[in-house]
Parts: C-alpha cells; structure tokens; sequence
C-alpha cells in the first residue's frame, strides 16, 4: 500500500514497492494433478488457503520458471539477437515531433517500435 499524500515521488515509491509485490499473501494454489491428497492439504495448511483455492493442473505447474532455461545454455548461436524497437519514418524527417505531426497522423505500433517519440512529445 502506498498512501499518495504521504510520498513525494509517486513514481520512485512505486518502483520501489515493485520488487516486492511477489511477497504478499498466497491467493491460490496449483498442483499437478499427480500430487497426493496429504501433501495438497499441508500445502494450503502452510499458505492459509481453503479448498476452493486449489488448482489441480494436469501437465507442469508455474511454466514460469522456464523462462529461467535460455539463460543457463551457453550456447549464442542459439539465442535470438536482441531486438531494437525502431523509430516510424514519418517521425525521423523532423527535429520536433510536433512537426512530423503536422505532415499527419502516425501510428506507433508498441512493443514493435520504440516509446521515445511519446516521451518526446511530452517533453516537447
């Protein structure tokens, strides 16, 4: 919880909180559906939960963590190369961005291309 009033930097506050937001209470929990009956109640016994907060899953639980997996081969010729998002032509002809909005509209497709031109639109 962060009480607006209270904080100065908003922004700062909430980047600091972020890290931890991965602590807070259980709020459900997933099994594999071969798990045994006495080890799901000891489970929810441990987190606090009830039974309608139990998930039998039939395949592997929090796929998560095979997001972990790229980063343990040390192999590059098999990694993807890092993407840079681009700039839209129609916003590299001008040196303000309120310019090349007067040519027309541009669209920004995100994650695709980059999020500088709308922080310098604002900064503009």
């Amino acid at each position: 919880f962060v009480d607006e009033e209270e904080v100065k930097n908003l922004r700062a506050k909430i980047q600091g909180e972020l890290p931890q937001r991965h602590f807070g209470d259980a709020v459900r929990l997933e099994v594999a559906n071969s798990c045994s009956e006495a080890m799901t109640q000891f489970l929810l016994g441990q987190f606090n939960l009830s039974e309608s907060d139990l998930y039998r899953v039939a395949g592997p639980v929090n796929l998560v963590r095979l997001m972990q997996v790229p980063d343990w081969v040390l192999r590059n010729d098999l990694k993807f190369v890092p993407f840079t998002p681009g700039t839209p032509k129609a916003l590299q002809k001008y040196h303000s961005v309120f310019d090349s909005i007067r040519g027309g509209d541009i669209l920004l497709h995100h994650p695709y291309q980059s999020f500088n031109p709308v922080i310098e639109l604002l900064e503009q």
